[in-house]
């Protein structure tokens, strides 16, 4: 923030007015988290005009929320009651509600109706420190269609204000608004009523009278009553024929069209603003393709639906996420060179108007080409269905499973073949059990190791390998199970069986049926009795002196 009060200074070098006013200019041009503005400069110009008119001129610049306040609290401060004016642009915020708006600061981040109180300045609290001037209190609020993303709760732009007795309220572009302080409202006796009724580009609110103009004649002290002048005539109006020529000059709003206006109307109604307006340094044609996208308004939601177009029509925008980056804006550039438009990057209203209904076109077409690509899709499965017998052969069902796994008829296809399947393995299990030998049970093994009947498969080998009945068996597991051997007991029992060249498998503490063979073979070399389990006897021969204290 920068604040200034220069007339003190230079009191004894020029005359000051026989009174002292004050005025607050806050200019927020540079957001962290919206899109700059671009004609604060216009507010900014207004310093030495001020100055020069009497004014203690106090400036803040691109300020934080903190800035702005104190700013206010320093007009505040000045105890003002002669003239006070109030010049304030950046973005303004309202509720949704309609009720209070809000100059938010530079660092304002995603406000929303519960936090903006911490991120701006009211505008009627603005309007309400002007009052300490009624009657020549103005609060001048500079509007410029920038995105900033708002949170719930709030809106882009002025709500309707209400300001206190004695204020008046004036709103629009800042250019005009700057054009109107430096022609008509410092200009001693200017009828403000009638100036602003000619301006269709400002809105107005509270106190505006053609008696009490903002800037009052200076009158030197007499020493005697002097007669009173004559009461000024009020202006009279624009003719039906300048004010069509200065509609003209407005919709096309360049130099040139305002030079016109004022070779035919040099002392013209709209003459001071039109000077201004012609002077002004004019946008880059980048700034105004960026300015007419702007004015689009488009909501996170839009600028999504602007990127799937582009994709459809086949301009890779490096993402469909609603924010407009390299990406998309090389897209929009390729996609106007094909339209062949002026190539800016930048949307305007026909084209976006063009482009989302290319887009809308593509889409259906694409959506037939699909719904197409499928109705031929299915024939051509339904076709391959019938080629291959229906599902009444396996091979038929093997087939189609092959070239559609996930056709129309994949499902039951793959119930009718897991039937067959089912039905194959049954078979094959039964002549496994009606032969009862170690190598049908193989047999049937080879063919299904993950069968449904695996595991009493391998019971029935090792059953007849060993020579057990299944009383038996149990008995034997029950009693190798009492003497709790631990992992890395059974792991040495293997290694010893291992080194003893009986062949146990893989040494991993699991007694599976090699584990059981090795056991066997070791029993019938030491003349135990052949049964493939171990007892206390055997675990102790088996180890040796090696064994410890590994039992419990």
């Amino acid at each position: 923030m920068r604040a200034r009060s220069i007339l003190l200074a230079l009191s004894i070098a020029l005359p000051v007015p026989a009174f002292a006013d004050t005025a607050l200019i806050l200019a927020n041009a540079r957001y962290a988290e919206a899109q700059n503005l671009r004609t604060t400069r216009d507010f900014l110009r207004l310093e030495d005009d001020l100055q020069a008119a009497g004014f203690d001129v106090i400036v803040v610049e691109n300020g934080d929320a903190g800035a702005l306040r104190q700013g206010l609290s320093e007009l505040l401060d000045a105890d003002e009651d002669a003239r006070v004016l109030i010049a304030a642009v950046g973005h303004f915020v309202r509720s949704s509600g309609g009720g209070e708006s809000w100059l938010t600061g530079t660092d304002a981040n995603r406000p929303d109706l519960a936090g903006i109180s911490g991120q701006g300045l009211p505008v009627s609290v603005m309007a309400e420190v002007a009052a300490s001037a009624p009657g020549r209190a103005m609060v001048l609020l500079g509007v410029e269609n920038r995105q900033f993303i708002l949170g719930r709760g709030l809106e882009q732009g002025l709500g309707p204000v209400d300001p206190p007795q004695g204020v008046t309220v004036i709103s629009g572009p800042t250019r005009d608004l700057s054009a109107l302080v430096r022609g008509p409202l410092l200009t001693p006796g200017t009828d403000l009523s009638a100036v602003l009724e000619r301006t269709s580009s400002l809105t107005v609110s509270g106190f505006v009278s053609p008696a009490l103009p903002f800037t009052a004649e200076a009158t030197a002290p007499q020493p005697a009553p002097q007669p009173a002048p004559p009461a000024p005539q009020p202006p009279s109006g624009p003719s039906a024929e300048e004010l069509a020529l200065w509609e003209a000059a407005e919709e096309l709003n360049t130099p040139a069209a305002y030079n016109a206006y004022l070779q035919r109307y040099p002392q013209g109604a709209f003459a001071a603003i039109a000077r201004e307006r012609a002077a002004a340094p004019q946008p880059t044609p980048e700034e105004v393709a960026q300015a007419n996208e702007d004015a689009l308004n488009l909501d996170r939601n839009a600028r999504r639906q602007v990127q799937r177009y582009l994709t459809i029509l086949g301009y890779d925008t490096r993402g469909i996420d609603g924010i407009f980056g390299n990406g998309t804006r090389t897209a929009i550039r390729s996609w106007q060179v094909a339209q062949g438009v002026a190539v800016t990057g930048y949307l305007n209203a026909p084209q976006l108007a063009a482009l989302s209904e290319q887009g809308r076109v593509r889409q259906a077409e694409i959506e037939e080409e699909e719904r197409l690509r499928r109705e031929a899709e299915a024939r051509a499965d339904r076709a391959y269905w019938q080629a291959t017998g229906q599902g009444q052969t396996e091979q038929g069902l093997r087939d189609y499973l092959d070239r559609y796994p996930d056709g129309l008829f994949a499902d039951v296809a793959e119930a009718r073949l897991a039937d067959i399947l089912a039905a194959r393995e049954g078979a094959a299990w039964q002549a496994a059990r009606q032969t009862n030998t170690v190598a049908s049970y193989r047999a049937y093994l080879d063919d299904y190791p993950n069968g449904t009947h695996a595991d009493d498969a391998r019971a029935r080998i090792e059953a007849l390998q060993s020579g057990l009945t299944p009383e038996e068996r149990a008995r034997l597991e029950a009693q190798e199970a009492a003497l709790n051997l631990q992992p890395i007991t059974r792991s040495l029992i293997e290694q010893r069986l291992d080194r003893l060249g009986f062949n146990p498998g893989r040494v991993d503490g699991r007694f599976d049926a090699d584990t059981r063979r090795a056991i066997r073979r070791y029993q019938q070399a030491r003349g135990f009795p052949v049964t493939g389990y171990l007892d206390q006897v055997l675990v102790v021969r088996l180890l040796a002196e090696s064994i410890g204290g590994i039992l419990r």
